[in-house]
């Protein structure tokens, strides 16, 4: 299978000048080295031998660390320039014409709805998107660096620069000296939102109503869809790193940095608007706005005669004031995007309506999109936080010394009538004696930039009426108005998952979370992909998901609520990754409406953020499917009321049953968790200086729970398992008739969703890979469970092609390039780990070779998530 010719060009330039760097840098025989790996395992791959590859094998564990490191290097940097080569073609390549919202408007148009509807759902449109640090970008922000420069370099086509830039690219220790903190975090992440995501909002706006116009033939006004939100700096779920002083910190940095940026681009108006009353009236409303701005911050007036200059000082000065809580500061967004939109629509009145378009409507979106914070902040801790936090005060009120262990119905009655209250519990002076409560009244007390509040291991209302009473704490919560925040459940687990809709169904009945919910104007829950998944597998978490949604959807319209669900997307296929379209249009009909919130991880971020274009064709893929949803919602289209036949219902009920139960016994078998240890680099990859969150919950794992999710995931797919993506999968589909089983693949879109998904798992799976790794763990364990996970590959994929009727990635073909294109240059990768990994597992502690041999590994370990694109 070959390579768009565009696409083979680029990886070709990329390829030679990074051939070319690693001669002139690092000489000719780490150059020499590099081309036989190449070719030797490329042969490999087109023709298996295994004589050669005991070769292969035997060449690398002769190399000595500086080699081993060095060649390493080659193959990730070659990934690295092989991702940019694709952005760069997925940019080059996109449609200039409307692309997916003239698809979704001709779509709407077939299915009857009018045009005002149409319009509609397009302005009722929003995407929440939420910034997180887990796991976070592997690349330093140095390396993205210069792959940004490089992707210019490569759209203007400057081959000296290039080569350049490979140079630098190649001379860069790729590896952290030291453990990034949360603030590396917070500034990583923010990185994109002033570069590459500051003028999409506007041309998505553009985009929208050139659809529905171009379609309908009607103009109408959209405004920007999305918003955006951040956990970095306030998810303190199990980071000890997350403190208040932290999320102060995070929040005046965000604000400071939208401040700025958004100055910048006012100063640009101010020199541009430099139209003289003297040559052009200019309308008496914006003249008098103009004056009263002025009058308010108390500024000596400039710009005498050029009301329009003296209108946007008005506005500079009261943006700058809300960083220092200076005279005339904007309260609310909204006001900051009342002053734009009357420029804006006072230049239209003048004859300057191109200006207005290009000038000041992307300030306008902007503003809309990134409120005065740029990303407001989330909270986000475990409830069993809470209940110490809250414990704590109780014993210090003098009212309670086992608060934590009485049960549920027990803490909701009395939480439910003490809040009917304003008075505080601590007494006068009262310091934090335990973290648990100390972090909480600090962090809620210098919260400033709210998003919401979420609660991780949501089991029952209590979890949440415990937020609002440490609220009341720090005199941020008002009996008869609630909080001035969100607090959102979060369900994570299977049996959380299971019992969601019964949870939210009694939370909704609870008079005082109804008021709050109620004076918030809607429930936001969120739902986790990640322990979901880690706890049941990939079928039943995936069913446990749909039914949630379906539940506390329906939870909520008996209680007369609107929901809006959040969820907790990660990138890899086990954790919820896969195209974001594909996914809302997988979700259950009348689970969506208009608004959606997902999560955006670090890593991911460069990916689909990385550059201006690449920002608008995600999003608008997002948003066209979100409007086709919201559409079906309504009424319209044939998928309308769409719900699964009773017969598909019960099938997937036991599918899902006898995968969680095979998946369950694989991992509740004795050893397997030596053998999961032994064979995948999980305890290295604690050492990799990736994230500033433990990679445990408990500092040690005694049992699989004690992993976090994303280190699980990634472990596997380290060893080009991927596991997670698949296990279980056949035992499941097996216990589907096959007449059946086609029948809901064509006919449900949930369950095509699923199966797709895990052909992608399946796809970047290889167990030829794998079985090098067996070298490094015990015998008797390697035979009791490598040969399960063969037979459960073999099933998985079996079950799926039967399913869908053709073989793997048979309608795939760009992964199905992609994946062709890296195998060559991940295999060596994976037999230097196997190889590394053997020797520093022997190595002792005092050993002078140990931190060569660590950072040789380590650089393993970012060049199988370079070359697989995720880590987790």
């Amino acid at each position: 299978m070959t390579l768009p010719e565009a696409l083979r060009r680029d990886v070709d330039r990329l390829g030679r000048a990074l051939g070319d760097a690693i001669r002139e840098v690092s000489g000719e025989r780490l150059y020499a080295l590099v081309e036989e790996v190449r070719a030797r395992t490329k042969r490999l791959r087109q023709q298996p031998d295994e004589r050669q590859a005991r070769e292969l094998e035997a060449l690398v564990a002769g190399l000595d660390l500086r080699q081993a490191e060095g060649l390493t290097r080659a193959f990730t940097s070659f990934f690295y320039l092989a991702n940019l080569a694709e952005s760069y073609h997925r940019v080059r390549s996109a449609d200039g014409g409307g692309g997916e919202f003239a698809a979704a408007a001709r779509r709407l148009a077939d299915w009857g709805v009018p045009a005002r509807e149409a319009a509609r759902l397009a302005a009722d449109l929003r995407l929440w998107l939420t910034f997180t640090a887990h796991p976070t970008e592997a690349r330093r922000r140095t390396v993205r660096h210069h792959l940004e420069r490089l992707h210019e370099a490569l759209a203007a086509g400057d081959g000296a620069q290039l080569a350049e830039r490979v140079r630098l690219l190649w001379a860069t220790e790729e590896l952290r000296r030291t453990q990034p903190t949360v603030e590396d975090e917070v500034k990583g992440a923010l990185h994109y939102l002033p570069e590459s995501l500051w003028g999409t909002p506007a041309r998505l706006v553009e985009r929208l109503e050139e659809a529905v116009a171009g379609v309908y033939g009607e103009r109408f006004e959209a405004a920007s869809p999305i918003r955006t939100r951040s956990w970095i700096g306030g998810d303190r779920d199990g980071n000890p790193a997350v403190t208040p002083e932290v999320t102060a910190w995070a929040q005046d940095y965000a604000r400071r940095l939208y401040v700025e940026h958004f100055c910048r681009g006012l100063d640009e108006l101010i020199m541009d608007l430099s139209v003289s009353e003297r040559r052009l009236p200019v309308p008496r409303a914006l003249r008098e706005a103009a004056e009263r701005a002025l009058e308010l911050i108390e500024r000596a007036p400039r710009f005498e005669g050029e009301p329009l200059r003296r209108f946007l000082m008005g506005v500079y000065y009261r943006l700058e004031h809300t960083l220092s809580g200076g005279p005339g500061a904007y309260a609310d967004a909204g006001a900051l995007t009342g002053d734009l939109v009357q420029l804006r629509r006072t230049l239209e009145q003048m004859g300057f309506s191109v200006f207005a378009r290009r000038g000041v409507r992307p300030l306008e979106e902007a503003a809309r999109t990134f409120g005065l914070t740029f990303a407001p902040l989330d909270l986000r801790e475990e409830s069993g936080e809470h209940r110490q936090a809250v414990a704590e005060l109780l014993a210090a009120a003098g009212l309670a010394d086992d608060y934590a262990e009485w049960p549920e119905e027990r803490r909701e009655a009395w939480l439910t009538g003490e809040l009917a209250s304003a008075r505080p519990l601590a007494p006068v002076g009262y310091a934090p004696r335990g973290e648990p409560l100390r972090r909480a009244l600090g962090a809620l007390e210098v919260w400033e930039g709210r998003g919401a509040y979420v609660v991780s291991m949501t089991r029952g209302a209590a979890d949440l009426l415990e937020v609002l009473l440490l609220a009341r704490e720090v005199g941020r919560y008002d009996p008869e108005r609630g909080a001035p925040f969100d607090v959102v459940p979060l369900f994570e687990t299977l049996d959380d998952l299971d019992a969601a809709g019964a949870t939210v169904a009694r939370l909704l009945a609870n008079p005082v979370f109804r008021r709050q919910v109620e004076a918030r104007g809607l429930l936001e829950v969120m739902i986790g992909y990640s322990d979901s998944n880690k706890d049941a597998g990939f079928l039943a978490a995936n069913w446990a998901l749909y039914t949630a949604q379906q539940r506390i959807a329906e939870a909520a319209r008996v209680a007369g609520v609107r929901v809006r669900f959040f969820h907790g997307r990660g990138t890899s296929t086990a954790r919820g990754g896969g195209p974001a379209g594909r996914a809302i249009a997988a979700l259950p009909a009348g689970t969506v409406g208009s608004e959606i919130r997902i999560t955006e991880q670090g890593e991911a971020l460069a990916d689909k953020y990385g550059h201006p274009e690449l920002a608008l064709r995600s999003l608008e893929e997002t948003l066209a499917h979100l409007w086709l949803a919201a559409a079906r919602d309504a009424g319209y289209g044939p998928e309308a009321g769409f719900a699964p036949e009773p017969a598909w219902v019960e099938a997937l009920e036991r599918a899902a049953a006898r995968s969680a139960e095979a998946y369950r016994a694989l991992l509740s078998a004795e050893g397997f968790l030596a053998f999961f240890e032994q064979l995948t680099p999980i305890r290295e990859i604690a050492a990799l200086k990736i994230a500033s969150r433990p990679v445990y919950r408990h500092g040690r794992i005694r049992d699989i729970r004690d992993l976090r999710a994303i280190p699980w995931v990634m472990a596997w797919t380290q060893v080009r398992a991927n596991l997670p993506g698949w296990y279980g999968l056949g035992e499941g589909l097996a216990a589907i008739e096959p007449e059946l089983l086609a029948e809901m693949y064509a006919g449900w879109p949930f369950f095509r969703s699923v199966l797709e998904g895990a052909e992608l798992s399946l796809a970047k799976a290889d167990l030829g890979v794998t079985r090098r790794y067996l070298r490094l763990v015990e015998p008797a364990l390697a035979e009791r469970f490598f040969p399960e996970l063969e037979r459960a590959h073999a099933a998985a994929l079996a079950a799926l092609e039967a399913a869908r009727g053709r073989p793997l990635l048979a309608d795939a073909p760009e992964l199905a390039r992609s994946l062709e294109l890296r195998n060559p240059y991940l295999d060596p990768i994976n037999l230097l780990q196997v190889e590394l990994l053997y020797r520093f597992r022997r190595l002792p502690p005092e050993s002078p070779d140990r931190e060569a041999t660590t950072r040789a590994l380590l650089s393993t370990i970012l060049g199988i998530a370079a070359g697989m694109r995720n880590t987790g």
